[in-house]
């Protein structure tokens, strides 16, 4: 009974630690929820790409997914710059159908290392949840170094 015990206490750990690691390798998703029933209401993140050894950032690639059913459908707006001559500095993409497995169509902004601002927004009043994908790449389209930073929840 004993060595059953300790057994268990052993998985429990293993599967614990599994589960951490598990998180850090998804860590490019950024779930959340407008729970403020405002129509007007935007999420604010600021996506940082850079070279984590796996090579320079050429673009931050993203798309979301809108989580609950109802009437209002949840977009992204991504940005990087604000005078861009030949690469578009902003791109924007919406989920048209609700609670389902697939994310909105993938926007890429291709404006190199730094800071990209990502707005996630839905279309009318109400509560609304969504998990929003994105990813740096180099040019050669390898994942590299990005982090997350939450600015405003609405």
């Amino acid at each position: 009974m004993m060595q059953f015990s300790n057994l268990k206490e052993m998985l429990v750990s293993i599967f614990g630690f599994m589960a951490i690691y598990v998180g850090t390798v998804s860590a490019d998703n950024q779930a959340g929820s407008f729970s403020t029933g405002l129509a007007a209401a935007v999420d604010f993140y600021q996506v940082t790409c850079f070279d984590d050894g796996n090579g320079v950032p050429s673009y931050l690639e993203a798309q979301v997914k809108d989580m609950t059913a109802s009437t209002s459908k949840v977009s992204i707006l991504a940005y990087k710059g604000t005078s861009c001559t030949t690469n578009k500095c902003a791109q924007f993409s919406v989920d048209t159908t609700d609670s389902d497995t697939t994310y909105s169509p993938l926007v890429k902004v291709i404006q190199g290392s730094g800071v990209y601002n990502l707005f996630v927004m839905h279309t009318a009043a109400g509560a609304d949840s969504y998990d929003v994908a994105f990813h740096c790449k180099t040019s050669g389209g390898v994942h590299t170094g990005t982090s997350v930073t939450s600015k405003q929840q609405q």
